[in-house]
Order: C-alpha cells, then structure tokens, then sequence
C-alpha cells in the first residue's frame, strides 16, 4: 500500500524557515564545537557531585554553581595543565628521538604549549609588540571557550530534568528514540565520569611515582620523561586485559638492560617494578577504576577512538571522539538492524 504525503504551503514555508534557522544554528555549534564538546565532558564529570549537593540544599542554580566551583573549574585546570606539560615533554622527546618529521603532529598544541616556555614572559615585557598582541588574542580566544564551555555545563546540569521531561514529552510516541537517548546517556556517563577520571587519576598517580623515583635513580637509569611516561601510562589503562603493563614492563625490562650493561646495580629497576605494579598498577586498578569505571564500550575502541579524534580535531578531540563513538555504537547496533530489516527503529530495543 502506497503511502501519499500532501504538504501545503504553509508547512513548506515553515520548512524552509525550519532549515534555514537550522543551517544558522549549526554554523554557530561548529564554530564552537570544541567549547561544546568540554561543556559536554564537565556536566558529565560534575553530575554525580551536582546531584548530590542538589539533593540536600533543593535550588539547582546554586547546587550547579557550587559543583562546578568546587569540582568542574579544578578539573578542567588540572586537564589543561596536564596537557600543557604532556605537550611540551612530547615535543622535547620527538625532538631529542631524532623524529622531528613527526613535530607537525603536535601544531595544534605547540602556540598553547608555547606559553608556559621559560623566558616568554620576559621576552614579552621585553617590547616585543607582535608576540602581546598575539598571546594576548590567544588568551581572549580560550576565554571565550572556557566560558562557553561553563555555560554549557552549568545549564545542562541546571535545566537536566527540563530537558529530559521535554524530551520525552516530544519523541513519545517514538520508543526506540528515548530508549536510544537513555543509552547514549548512560555511555556518556561511564565514559566522561567513569573512564576518563580513570585516565587522569592513573596518570597523576603515575607522574607521581615516576617523578619520585627519577629522585633516587642512579644517572645512569634517570627517568627523563617521567610526565609523558606518567600520562601514557594512564591512557593505557582502558586497554583490555594487558593494561597499562603495554607501557611500564617494556620500561621495566629497558631498565635491567641499561643497568646491566651500564653495571649500575639492578636495585632501582627491581625498585622501579614493586612500586610501580603495587602503586601504579594494582592499587588504582583495585580502588579507582572499580568506583569509576563501568559500561559495555569495547576499551580498546575507545582507546583508538581518542588517538584518531585527537589527531582528526585537534585539542578537542579527546571530548568529541567519545560523542561521536557513543552515537555510532548504539546507532550500529540498535537502529542500523531495524532499518536494515525493514522494521520499525522501535523494534530495536525489544
């Protein structure tokens, strides 16, 4: 039976304004997609501790400021001077390894990174107009996002519910459209909540402990990169099975090489061992990822998902890649089927 849609001119006008409107809208979002994409990843990260304070003072305005006060401006400070030093020790390895070919990977770091270079700011002060007026619109233009980034999360986690409630209201009759919004909401809050505070409370653990023992290492086995080292290490950890152990054992083993061939004891890589599988390895594993981590995405997807959408975006790739994999996941297994079969999208989640 044939199906015959009639459309008059009003909805055809109202369309056209439709998609115009739509069309200004998105160029906007693009424009800004970065900002969005943190924005996104903070009301994620902040949501658990939003509705906790929510639940005991009753004003979501002001349990929103309070979470983002005391702990969504911390996280994204420590984010963004991790990323800052991760930067710059990328950089001096690639430089020190001969791999200079590869320094172009880093381009849209190096203008961010180049701030926190020693002498900057004297050269500055020095008279040098150029580089004020460029560091300066450098500093206006991360304003802006950092501000659109708040804003973002402070009305997520403000009007949450509202959008929900409107939501559901809308798509309704559509079953398969809430349930794949609930989904895509439940991934997002294992990945930014769960997996990502996984990432970074691994990685400070590790910088620490690497950083520490580059203090008692013989000159021999200094750790000359215990920050790049550190971060890697916590990235590894979403690899399924092995871990981070893709990191720190070949280190371990590069260790007892140069020491034996160096004939500086193997005390410190013995060392090096213990306290990295006890503190580094085993503890967070045991205490941090069983409270934070959870959810049904592949971890080594995940992990390739924020190198490709880091290199593909940019800076903002390790927030967007996450969105974009959620989507195409659930999209690939609840939607793609029915569509495919002929079937209504509502018979995906049965």
């Amino acid at each position: 039976m044939e199906t015959t849609w009639t459309v008059s001119r009003a909805q055809a006008a109202w369309a056209a304004v439709g998609l115009v409107v739509g069309g200004l809208v998105g160029f906007v979002l693009v424009s800004f997609v970065g900002a969005l994409a943190v924005g996104v990843f903070l009301y994620y990260a902040v949501r658990p501790a939003y509705r906790r304070i929510e639940e005991r003072l009753g004003r979501s305005d002001l349990s929103a400021t309070l979470a983002l006060g005391l702990v969504g401006v911390p996280i994204l400070a420590v984010l963004g001077y991790a990323g800052l030093v991760a930067v710059r020790a990328v950089d001096r390895f690639v430089a020190r390894t001969d791999l200079s070919q590869y320094r172009s990977l880093l381009s849209p770091y190096l203008d961010v990174a180049s701030l926190t270079e020693p002498g900057t700011l004297l050269d500055l002060l020095g008279g040098n107009v150029g580089r004020i007026a460029g560091y300066f619109g450098l500093a206006v233009t991360w304003s802006v996002r950092l501000f659109v980034a708040i804003t973002v999360a402070y009305y997520l986690l403000r009007d949450g519910d509202r959008i929900a409630d409107w939501f559901r209201a809308t798509f309704g009759g559509s079953p398969g459209a809430v349930a794949f919004a609930e989904r895509v909401d439940s991934d997002l809050t294992s990945v930014y909540t769960g997996n990502l505070l996984v990432i970074g409370a691994t990685a400070a653990i590790a910088v620490g402990v690497y950083s520490l023992l580059g203090l008692v290492a013989p000159p021999a086995l200094a750790i000359s990169f215990p920050v790049l080292l550190g971060l890697l290490t916590g990235i590894f950890t979403l690899v399924p099975a092995v871990g981070m152990k893709i990191v720190w054992v070949p280190y371990a083993l590069s260790l007892f090489v140069r020491s034996v061939q160096g004939e500086a004891g193997l005390w410190f890589p013995i060392l090096f061992v213990v306290v990295t599988f006890v503190v580094v390895d085993f503890l967070p594993d045991v205490f941090v990822r069983s409270y934070l981590s959870s959810g049904s995405l592949h971890m080594g997807l995940l992990v390739v998902t924020y190198v490709l959408a880091s290199i593909a975006f940019g800076w903002y790739g390790i927030f967007l890649g996450p969105v974009l994999l959620v989507v195409a996941v659930h999209f690939a297994r609840e939607v793609l089927p029915a569509l495919v079969g002929g079937e209504s999208v509502a018979v995906a989640e049965n």
